[in-house]
Order: C-alpha cells, then structure tokens, then sequence
C-alpha cells in the first residue's frame, strides 16, 4: 500500500474505534452502527492483505538479490578461468575481456553485472566445453551459468515486482478502498449529521477521526489533510 492508501486506513480504523467506544450513540442510528460494523470488517481484511502482500514483495527481493549472488559468483569463477587461459595463450585482447575481479562485481548493480556476465558467456561459448573443462570449469558449471543468466535478462526484462502490483491482493485492496470510500460518504457521512443533535461529542470526534492526515514527498515535507 501506499502512503495515502495508509493513511486513509488509519483514518476508517479510527472511526471505528470512536463508533465502537460509544455504544450509546450507536443505538441512536442502527444503520449507521451496521455501516461502522461492515467498515470494521473492510478494515481488518485491509491489514490482513497489506501483511500478505509485504511478505510478497520481500520474498521476491530475496530470490532476485539470491539469482544476482550466484549469477556474480559463476561470473567470478568463469571469468577467471577464461583470464587465465588468454594468458597462457598471450591473448591479452581476451584476458581484459574477462578480467573481473569481485570487489568490481561486487559494485555492479543488477544491469551492470548481467553485461559483464554476457560478456564472460560469449567467450565461454566461443571456447568450447573442452578448453573450458581443461581450465576447471565443467559443462554442467557452463549449463547452470546460462541458466542464471537467461534468469536474470528475465528478472530485469520483466520484474516480478510489476505483476505483483497487480496481484490479487493489490486488486482486492482496490476494491476494498473503494468500498470503505463508497461506504463512509454514501452511508456514514450522510447519517452522521444527525449526531450533531443527537450526540454532538461523538460527532465531533467522527469528524476529527474521519480527517486524513498524511505526508506527501516534497521539499518542504509538510503533513497533507484530506477528507
């Protein structure tokens, strides 16, 4: 969720701790004592979903930050492998093509080390199996390598962070959003000023609570108010 989208969730649990707290004032208005019911609900499937949908987005961090490791540790051991073949053959054009040391992979983000992992794979290839397994580096090794390889072009081509974003979870957020919105100004907001008279001090604190209050990114980072 977003910072707005928190914000406004903050603001409908608040009311219902307010309506929940005055238990008088909600036999006034049965309709709105079942509106504050359904918004608890809407509420509490809201932070069921935000909990899920972290784990998600954490979970797929990991297995991409996990992808780049290994990616960065074959690239280590093959580059290395194809350096020292150029030297031994005094082929110094190939041995600066494959001259990765690891406080350089180290520093590379996600781009950067898939090119220079294209690189090390096309002069893998162009070697051969047997020059490869002379120099310690199996078919297998080779195979597993273009795997990773072929993984992270996809990870970078097409995030999973984006089909995240429209996700089950990210869709029936939505929809709870809207519900909850529908539901306070369509059926809360319209009952609730009978309490003017009928209940002025649950009234206000309806009115207080029902106040989003939430920062916007900006330079001067002041707090943004919306109903």
């Amino acid at each position: 969720m977003n910072d707005y989208q928190n914000a406004k969730k903050a603001s409908y649990k608040l009311i219902v701790v307010e309506a929940k707290n005055d238990a008088a004032s909600m036999n006034l208005i049965p309709r709105f004592a079942a509106g504050i019911s359904r918004l608890e609900i809407i509420v509490n499937e809201m932070d069921a979903l935000a909990i899920q949908q972290s784990k998600d987005i954490t979970g797929v961090a990991q297995n991409k930050n996990m992808l780049l490791d290994q990616l960065r540790g074959y690239t280590l051991d093959i580059s290395g492998a194809i350096h020292a073949y150029a030297s031994d053959q005094k082929n110094m054009e190939l041995a600066a093509k494959c001259n990765f040391k690891i406080s350089a992979l180290d520093r590379m983000n996600a781009a950067e080390l898939l090119d220079a992992a294209g690189v090390v794979r096309g002069e893998a290839q162009k070697l051969g199996t047997e020059i490869m397994a002379n120099q310690g580096i199996t078919p297998e090794e080779i195979t597993e390598f273009n795997e990773l390889y072929t993984q992270g072009n996809e990870e970078l081509t097409h995030p999973r962070e984006a089909i995240i974003d429209r996700s089950s979870h990210t869709q029936r957020l939505d929809d709870l959003f809207e519900e909850a919105a529908t539901l306070k100004k369509g059926t809360l907001d319209r009952l609730a000023t009978q309490f003017q008279r009928k209940a002025p001090a649950f009234y206000a604190k309806y009115k207080a609570a029902a106040t989003v209050i939430y920062k916007r990114a900006s330079k001067s980072d002041e707090p943004e108010v919306a109903q």
